[in-house]
């Protein structure tokens, strides 16, 4: 989940913050808005009133077991503190990410690394006052380092839940982890983008969504992931924000495809967000907020519109 883009950000007008509010058309359980923040952008402290979480993206691991946390700066996670205080917008940390997950496997399929792993991330958590961790390894390559995965997630979920601290996991559909890797998480965030052709459409969305609630995992857990970006149909390591499309091709908000790129247009991050709803899943996923628009077009306002209608 790293696409390297421009930033941007939401109008400066805010509505009531989607964590103080009952959304529309959510079930019993809570209907997350999980935004991801790499550390290439500047934080927009008006995001917190579109989104209920944000996940500082990304922190990655030493083969010794240790926490790489060098790319992450003290400063946003103390603005990021403010954003929870202001509006209640929960703050987590990723770990991996394409590019990011090399020790991975030497750390997990090591049972002293994984426990020495554990202990310091569990207390930088704590040190840092965040609400959890996201874990993003793109991507286990056998069946011994899916199974050293699966227990590194239920130990951190045994660590973090005496601090009330959540784990969620980044999967692509194709990823089957097993049950033991789902039952130890409070959230699977679904990258349902990136495919072949046409990257991210509704319907490949739903099969996403179908695959992983076929392999027994509850709907509550799931997060559909969307893209603020899009690909080039023929030539998919050509992406351009969402903001970039718009400033260039100035499509309608019903159009998808533009200049050869396939994107997500306001209406369709409507649609996909209705049918989040309609299921009920346990919320959405952005990768990622600063690929927004700035304007009337954004995409954040437009999936902030379903959930509390004017």
């Amino acid at each position: 989940m790293l696409t390297a883009c421009r930033p941007s950000s939401v109008p400066v007008e805010e509505p009531p913050p989607l964590a103080s509010s009952t959304l529309v058309g959510s079930s019993s359980h809570e209907f997350v808005i999980v935004g991801y923040l790499p550390e290439y952008r500047a934080l927009d402290p008006g995001w917190g009133a579109y989104i209920t979480d944000i996940v500082y993206f990304s922190a990655s691991i030493y083969a010794t077991g240790g926490l790489d946390v060098e790319r992450l700066e003290a400063r946003t996670f103390a603005d990021l503190r403010g954003m929870r205080e202001r509006y209640g917008t929960r703050v987590f940390m990723a770990i991996g990410g394409w590019g990011r997950s090399q020790n991975f496997a030497i750390v997990t399929t090591n049972p002293v690394l994984r426990q020495q792993f554990v202990q310091t991330l569990t207390t930088y958590c704590l040190d840092n006052a965040l609400n959890g961790v996201d874990f993003d390894w793109e991507f286990p390559a056998n069946e011994e380092e899916v199974q050293g995965y699966t227990l590194l997630l239920a130990e951190v979920q045994k660590a973090f839940a005496p601090h009330g601290l959540q784990v969620s996991v980044a999967l692509a559909a194709w990823q089957d982890l097993g049950p033991e890797a789902y039952q130890a998480v409070d959230r699977i965030h679904i990258m349902a983008y990136d495919h072949e052709g046409r990257h991210a459409t509704l319907e490949q969305a739903i099969t996403d969504v179908q695959d992983f609630v076929a392999r027994g995992v509850p709907q509550e857990k799931l997060i559909l992931g969307v893209p603020f970006y899009g690909r080039n149909i023929l030539h998919p390591d050509t992406a351009l924000t969402y903001a970039e499309i718009m400033a260039r091709y100035h499509p309608a908000p019903d159009v998808d495809e533009a200049g050869g790129i396939y994107f997500n247009g306001m209406t369709m991050i409507q649609q996909k967000t209705r049918y989040a709803l309609e299921q009920p899943l346990g919320g959405m996923m952005i990768w990622e907020l600063g690929q927004d628009a700035r304007d009337a077009t954004s995409l954040l306002r437009a999936m902030y519109g379903v959930l509390r209608p004017e």
